[in-house]
């Protein structure tokens, strides 16, 4: 069976045996990007070779970092090997089905817009919200209380206080930009070491830096573990590394 696909040197043939196993197959190399992923598209092409590189490893990417390259791996790990060939759904609609897979609070998130009208960041905000939440209830009223103590003692937003002593239980769309990185970059060191993968030191932060002082290395791993047990299957995981890190991008895109 032969697939032609539209590449950045033309037609790329694609051969599958129909004995193999479709789920081994990887995403396609050096397919153009298709318009319904540009607003991804233009994240990652803003984005940092560093910040390329570092999505490349949390997603598994095997092609290279380039935005292309990128946008169609995200697109394989959502609609599968055949299903890539043919996925013409948006970013939006991706961190949407994320969004739905961990159970994310609609009615909050929503706050009375149509999803037509919900801004993807505001999506992205709220997964981020959803698995710091999920991570921040694994830690027993000790180190909670700690890491609430010492939160407080170092950073003088009081909407981020609020965040930490709430476990994050308030809209993250409402928070400020500064919170919702503070988050992301949180469950991204929790998620990053639980998949054994290694980040450069300035990604985390804050109180990922806190956490991992109060729980240990193994304890830190064991939080980011929690979060994706509970994805189940290889490719949530990794969509789940993307979203959130894209998050980060976004943040740090929007303080610059």
């Amino acid at each position: 069976m032969i697939f032609n696909v539209l590449s950045q040197t033309g037609v790329l043939s694609l051969t599958l045996n129909p004995f193999m196993n479709l789920g081994d197959l990887p995403s396609l190399p050096h397919t153009r990007c298709t318009p319904n992923m540009k607003e991804l598209y233009n994240l990652v092409q803003a984005a940092t070779p560093e910040q390329r590189a570092n999505l490349e490893k949390l997603t598994g990417s095997t092609f290279g970092s380039s935005p292309d390259t990128l946008c169609n791996h995200i697109k394989f790990l959502r609609a599968g090997s055949i299903g890539q060939l043919f996925y013409d759904k948006s970013w939006k609609q991706i961190v949407t089905d994320l969004a739905d897979h961990i159970h994310c609070d609609w009615e909050k998130t929503l706050n009375g817009r149509r999803w037509e009208k919900l801004p993807t960041q505001d999506i992205e905000n709220a997964v981020v919200e959803k698995l710091f939440q999920d991570m921040f209830s694994q830690l027993s009223p000790d180190q909670q209380e700690k890491i609430i103590l010492k939160t407080q003692s170092t950073n003088k937003q009081h909407d981020l206080e609020a965040l930490i002593a709430t476990g994050g239980a308030m809209v993250a769309a409402r928070a400020s930009g500064f919170g919702v990185y503070l988050m992301a970059s949180t469950v991204l060191g929790g998620i990053s070491n639980a998949l054994g993968i290694t980040l450069p030191f300035a990604i985390y932060m804050g109180m990922s830096q806190t956490i991992a002082l109060f729980i240990g290395p193994v304890g830190w791993a064991a939080l980011g573990g929690g979060i994706l047990y509970k994805l189940n299957q290889p490719n949530w995981k990794s969509l789940t590394a993307a979203v959130v890190y894209v998050s980060v991008i976004r943040h740090r895109k929007n303080s610059d």
